[in-house]
């Protein structure tokens, strides 16, 4: 072989061997250098289930513990439901004929749920012998009860401070405001006297210690068994219009 075929192999071979960059890039956009230079791309549906899945933030607690604090607040939140109080219970008589009288309220807020009145043998009495119509006259009991949302009783209250008049003090059993009105003088009488005692006075110090003669001298007097004579007189009734209970 001469010098002259040898120079025109080499040649040859250094064009089919030599490929500038642009013949590179054509033959990687060919797909001719896939194996060798090409990483394959994430299919679609590895796309789509990476769209979908969310990303955990660094600050994040992880699934397992998110669980978890959604269970301890769920029970927390079930325990107020079930031992806090939303609902009191308020029990009231009728300074006049005794009729019982039962409110439910909202704590906290006081919006009126539901009430509830009770005849009682003396509030029969009254309306067949004494009026058979008359205003109520509630005055709130020294007790008071809780419920929860579902309406289980949770709490309960008794205190003299709930009392709304000092009425709520006697001690009077189921028939004894019946024998105080037909032991005296005069049912009119017996209905001022009850009057004067459904409402705290507090107008001025003297109204006040008045008020509190005529309790004592009532109560004592029902202790007793209602033995002896009336232990009022007339004037002990005289109810100004400053002092009735029916004014707002």
């Amino acid at each position: 072989m001469n010098d002259s075929s040898r120079q025109a192999r080499c040649a040859h071979r250094q064009r089919a061997c030599f490929i500038d960059g642009n013949h590179i890039d054509e033959f990687r956009s060919t797909g001719y250098l896939t194996r060798m230079d090409h990483t394959p791309k994430e299919t679609d549906s590895a796309a789509v289930k990476s769209a979908d899945t969310p990303v955990a933030s660094p600050d994040s607690p992880p699934p397992r513990r998110r669980r978890f604090g959604r269970w301890i607040k769920a029970t927390l939140l079930m325990l107020f439901l079930l031992l806090f109080p939303m609902i009191i219970a308020t029990y009231h008589d009728c300074a006049i004929c005794g009729m019982k009288h039962t409110e439910w309220r909202m704590i906290g807020i006081g919006w009126l749920l539901s009430s509830r009145n009770r005849a009682t043998p003396c509030s029969d009495w009254y309306r067949d012998q004494v009026e058979p119509e008359h205003e109520h006259v509630w005055v709130r009991r020294t007790s008071a009860d809780g419920f929860d949302i579902f309406g289980w009783q949770v709490a309960s209250w008794l205190s003299g401070r709930l009392a709304s008049g000092q009425f709520s003090w006697l001690t009077l059993g189921v028939h004894t405001q019946q024998e105080i009105y037909q032991k005296s003088p005069d049912p009119a009488q017996a209905r001022t006297l009850f009057l004067k005692l459904a409402r705290f006075d507090k107008s001025s110090v003297k109204a006040n210690q008045l008020q509190d003669q005529l309790f004592t001298r009532l109560n004592d007097w029902i202790e007793s068994g209602l033995k002896g004579p009336w232990p009022f007189k007339e004037e002990d009734f005289r109810l100004s219009r400053s002092q009735s209970p029916f004014r707002k």
